[in-house]
């Protein structure tokens, strides 16, 4: 069991650290983390990811931060997922590109499966090239 929030709310956060659920909170600025830190939360979701500077603002947040891993969400889609994943804070990344609403109210099944599995795909190779590590 596991929750991911798209923001850091203390008393979901204090409910799953005292119930032990893994929760990884939303974060998008340093006292986010921070917060997310004084739980023992060293993986957060970052949200959202492109509105709020992108992988750029990623690599700066984290200098300070070198035991925190990030999950980036928002604006993630085929283009920019390899910026993403090269970097070694971020674990995964998140992306409704291939999951969009026009596709779900369709039910256009084989649509949603090929655009994951170009995604899946995309991540193995960049993992296969020694250009994402520990993921």
């Amino acid at each position: 069991d596991f929750i991911v929030s798209p923001g850091i709310n203390p008393k979901v956060v204090e409910y799953c650290v005292k119930n032990h659920i893994c929760i990884i909170p939303g974060t998008c600025n340093p006292t986010n983390i921070e917060m997310a830190l004084s739980y023992g939360i060293h993986v957060v979701k970052f949200f959202p990811a492109e509105a709020s500077g992108g992988i750029n603002y990623i690599k700066a947040i984290s200098a300070p931060y070198s035991n925190v891993r990030f999950i980036p969400t928002g604006g993630i889609n085929q283009n920019n997922l390899q910026n993403y994943l090269s970097f070694d804070r971020v674990l995964a990344c998140g992306g409704s590109w291939m999951v969009r609403q026009d596709l779900l109210q369709s039910q256009n099944y084989e649509e949603i499966t090929q655009l994951t599995y170009k995604a899946v795909t995309l991540a193995e190779q960049l993992k296969q090239n020694g250009e994402i590590k520990n993921k």
